[in-house]
């Protein structure tokens, strides 16, 4: 089969991340993230970019959410399944922009299952089933 190059690929993915309910129920919130696959180049200038912010001698003075925002917007474009309580049962749809995304990034758990996310879909593994 021929590979195409295509320039700018990007793919829908499962973003997974634990939560505790009122209850006190351990549960895994699943949404998906449209991803933006960097290639090699791109990546590395991202991992360095986010090195130089986050090993720095100086003192951090932003919230992590607004810290980790805009290199997060450089490889999540879109999301589904991020609801806003709105007193209805069903929710209403939260639109992917950065002050919902920083909302996000507040959620325990969410900003390292999106950069867990990003490394599966660059590494392109099939998902293997373990145990019986």
């Amino acid at each position: 089969m021929a590979y195409v190059i295509v320039e700018q690929p990007r793919a829908w993915w499962p973003i997974r991340f634990n939560g505790v309910t009122e209850e006190g129920e351990i549960v895994e919130n699943e949404v998906r993230g449209r991803f933006i696959i960097l290639d090699e180049d791109e990546f590395k200038e991202f991992e360095d970019d986010m090195m130089a912010v986050l090993v720095t001698d100086k003192p951090v003075t932003k919230k992590v959410s607004q810290l980790l925002s805009p290199f997060i917007m450089r490889i999540l474009e879109n999301w589904e399944h991020v609801l806003e309580d709105d007193g209805t049962k069903q929710g209403r749809s939260l639109p992917f922009d950065e002050p919902n995304l920083q909302r996000m990034l507040r959620v325990p758990n969410f900003a390292a299952a999106v950069a867990a996310a990003c490394r599966e879909v660059r590494k392109a593994e099939p998902v293997r089933r373990t145990g019986n």
